[in-house]
Parts: C-alpha cells; structure tokens; sequence
C-alpha cells in the first residue's frame, strides 16, 4: 500500500500538483511506519523531501536530503542516491550556496552517467547550467543547457511520442533551458 501511495504521489507530482502529491507521500510514510517497512519508510521520506524542494522550501529540505542520500546509498538503492543527491544540489542551488551545490552536482552527474539515468543526467546538467549562470560563467552554462535539451530529445526519442516531455519537470528543465540558451545568443 506505502508504495501505491508514493506512486499515486509521483503521479499527481508529475502533473505540477504538488500539494496533492504530499499529502499521498503522508499516507506512503504512515503505511510503512505500520507495516515496519523500513525501505517504503526511506523511499516516503525521499518523496517528501523533494516535495518540500519543490513547494519552495529548499532551506528546510538540505539537512534531511543529505542523510536520506547517506541512508539511500547504504541500502544500494543506487536511483535514489542520485536523485537525492541532485535534489540536494538543486536545494543548495536555490539557497545560493553555489560552490557547494555545484560539487553536489557535478557528483550526481558522474553517477547518473555511470548508471545510465538519461532523466537525471538531464537534470543535472540544467542545474549545473544554472550554476554556472549565476557564478557568470555564461559560456559554460550555455554548454550544459545545450546538453540537457540534447538528453531530453533522447528522452523523447526513446518514448516514441512527445507525452513525455508534458511531465513537469522535463517541461519545466525544455521551458527554462530554450529560454536561457536564446537570450544568451548574440
């Protein structure tokens, strides 16, 4: 049941919807906690850090990201150290602790290249275009936006229809990136 709920929340989350999509990862992590699930329990609390990361509140998140990311790893689920990682860069990002979210970043890059996760190498490679923005160096944040919209085409490529690029997160990285990489033309 913990993992339905996560996955109804990962849904609802996809589609922008992320009030809703909380209140799915509360009832996830309750149906865990009852069952003594302690990897639905891991897995809920990961959905519900990035939840908070993606309502806005960065600074609350970076201090359960970085142990739910030590926790991910030591239970090898390799997928969610990434991603969990990634959310940490992004939540250091947006705190503006721009050097330590760039190595945070650069980290889940090379891991997410290592296992082959094209939709968390995308995304890193846009955080790290943001990063490189706004530390001013505008020539490489060019070069990783032009590497996350090249992941993105593979993405939809591989999918075989363009539905997925209406995932939130995959429209907002298009959106944001095709916005930076024209007005950095000259």
């Amino acid at each position: 049941m913990a993992q339905l709920l996560r996955y109804q929340g990962d849904s609802v989350s996809y589609s922008g919807d992320y009030k809703a999509a909380r209140e799915l990862y509360d009832q996830s992590l309750q149906s865990a906690a009852r069952a003594k699930d302690a990897e639905n329990i891991l897995l809920a609390k990961l959905a519900l850090a990035r939840n908070d990361l993606q309502q806005g509140r960065s600074a609350a998140a970076i201090s359960a990201l970085k142990n739910l990311a030590q926790q991910a790893e030591s239970q090898g689920l390799k997928y969610e150290a990434v991603e969990c990682s990634l959310d940490l860069g992004e939540a250091l990002l947006n705190t503006k602790a721009l050097p330590q979210a760039r190595l945070e970043l650069e980290r889940a890059l090379t891991r997410s290249e290592k296992l082959g996760l094209r939709s968390l190498q995308a995304r890193a490679e846009y955080l790290l275009a943001t990063v490189s923005r706004l530390s001013g160096s505008n020539s490489l944040a060019l070069d990783h936006y032009h590497e996350s919209l090249r992941l993105l085409d593979e993405i939809r490529k591989e999918a075989g229809n363009d539905k997925i690029m209406a995932r939130a997160d995959f429209a907002a990285i298009s959106n944001d990136t095709k916005r930076w990489a024209a007005s950095s033309k000259p």
